[in-house]
């Protein structure tokens, strides 16, 4: 199995993932680096623990409130504004380069993670629970569908 950067490279670039990944991002305030996370350790069959979970959002809150979200702001406040065009491509390079760096975080703290019997669609909807708060929302439904693809 490719490591999580890889994965979710993978898994983003499937059709229609971009545009649900940052719905769910968007309207349901989901981090798109964790439920990506979530979809490697399920596809995986590793145990969701509720430890590994906890040091996932720990380890993610402030890199996501402190570097990933301004990053955010400043290119979504660039966006559409020929005048200051390479200037959103420059921050937009950055804050991808920041979620790759917290994927390679992300990745050695799900290292220790134990396996599981689980069959592996409930696998990748155990860990969105985890990740998510519930799978109520049919959107990660359809995200752990494209998480076993392939």
């Amino acid at each position: 199995m490719a490591g999580l950067a890889d994965y979710a490279g993978w898994l983003y670039g499937l059709p229609g993932m971009q545009t649900l990944l940052l719905e769910l991002q968007d309207e349901a305030g989901q981090d798109v680096l964790l439920m990506l996370s979530a979809c490697w350790l399920g596809r995986q069959q590793r145990e969701a623990e509720p430890q590994l979970w906890q040091e996932l959002h720990a380890a993610q809150r402030p890199w996501r409130e402190r570097v990933i979200q301004p990053l955010r702001q400043v290119r979504r406040g660039l966006a559409g504004n020929p005048d200051v065009a390479a200037l959103y491509e420059q921050v937009k390079a950055c804050e991808l380069a920041a979620e790759w760096h917290q994927l390679t975080v992300l990745e050695r703290l799900c290292a220790g993670a134990a396996g599981t019997g689980q069959a592996p669609r409930d696998c990748v909807l155990a860990h969105l629970a985890r990740c998510c708060g519930s799978t109520q929302d049919v959107r990660l439904h359809t995200l752990a569908s494209a998480a076993l693809a392939g």
